[in-house]
């Protein structure tokens, strides 16, 4: 008799429903929250006719508001050589899924796909080319929602670099090389 009852647990275990944590973050789960998100680059840069190879540091927090609203704040700062400089503070709301100009020119809208909330920008500003997707993707846990963060650089078709304004202080720059070394993802509610 000792033997069918471990058989006839584990039928009933995997008889029932799958948890809450396994379904797929929506963005009625999301409303209310705030992400705070941070990551180091280390970059390979030309800026003013001169190779550079500073570590980038960006943080930053979505707040995703009723309807499909969208707040943002973020802040870089580089270091180079020991020396950091810190970039201004950007901030804007965005309506998911209709593009806007940011206050430097370039496009950018923020869209929901696949379980993560995602910015596309296409750079325009100082000659600009290229462009850079930030997601942020999102899981159900035993604790509440998690996240993690990227945001890759992207080259434009035809083109074969990147170059933007600096988020420093809007000098030209070419990036040759971007590769993630960390990135943090938390939401609050």
């Amino acid at each position: 008799m000792r033997l069918h009852r471990p058989v006839f647990a584990l039928s009933v275990l995997i008889a029932l429903p799958a948890p809450a944590w396994s379904q797929a973050v929506t963005l009625a789960d999301l409303q209310g929250a705030v992400v705070h998100v941070g990551s180091v680059y280390q970059e390979k840069i030309v800026r003013n006719g001169r190779m550079m190879y500073p570590e980038l540091h960006t943080v930053g927090s979505i707040r995703v508001g009723q309807g499909e609203a969208v707040t943002t704040t973020f802040t870089s700062s580089v270091d180079v050589n020991g020396r950091t400089r810190v970039g201004q503070t950007l901030s804007g709301t965005y309506a998911l899924s209709q593009p806007k100009k940011t206050r430097a020119g370039d496009d950018t809208a923020w869209i929901i796909a696949n379980g993560s909330l995602v910015r596309l920008r296409v750079y325009n500003a100082g000659g600009g080319a290229g462009g850079n997707k930030m997601s942020i993707s999102f899981r159900r846990g035993a604790g509440g929602i998690a996240c993690s963060f990227s945001m890759p650089m992207a080259r434009e078709s035809g083109v074969g670099q990147i170059a933007k304004e600096s988020a420093i202080d809007s000098t030209p720059i070419q990036i040759l090389g971007f590769k993630l070394t960390s990135s943090s993802c938390s939401v609050a509610r």
